[in-house]
């Protein structure tokens, strides 16, 4: 399927550069501010929260395979954001990026499972519009580089 191996390579771009990024950062730079929502996320808080929206979503899109129907219909993004990131506080940045890793391994193995009839199917996202299995893992990728933008113009101010 086209799709896939296009997304894997996308998937696989977006994973380099923002480890790139991130490789080699002071201690002072992984604590530079990034986002000020009700709290302050620093670059440290970004990876936190990029590595659990990861593994959330292959959790998510495992429920939808399933035949379920995805994040509940009352679901709050925001709370749970903050609270992925509050957990994941006590976890220092190698562990953080081997787990990213491995999260990483796991979508692939998972998009690897799919079939074409898997890749159709849909549920409710967090952000809880309806998707398609296809577009929650090309939110995955974009979400990465998104977030990749975001810390490199923090670092950069």
């Amino acid at each position: 399927m086209a799709e896939k191996t296009e997304l894997k390579t996308k998937l696989a771009e977006n994973r380099a550069a923002l480890f790139t990024l991130l490789n080699g950062l002071t201690d002072e730079q992984w604590q530079v501010p990034v986002f000020s929502e009700e709290t302050i996320w620093t670059v440290a808080d970004m990876v936190r929260h990029l590595e659990g929206a990861e593994r959330s979503m292959i959790t998510l899109m495992a429920n939808i395979q399933q035949g379920g129907g995805g994040a509940s219909e009352d679901f709050d993004l925001a709370r749970f954001n903050a609270s992925r990131i509050k957990k994941a506080k006590e976890k220092q940045i190698p562990e953080l990026m081997e787990a990213m890793e491995k999260n990483r391994e796991d979508l692939l193995a998972f998009m690897d499972s799919l079939t074409e009839e898997d890749w159709q199917k849909k549920g409710r996202h967090g952000s809880l519009r309806i998707m398609t299995i296809e577009e929650i893992c090309t939110i995955i990728a974009d979400h990465e580089a998104s977030h990749a933008a975001d810390i490199e113009s923090a670092l950069h101010d």
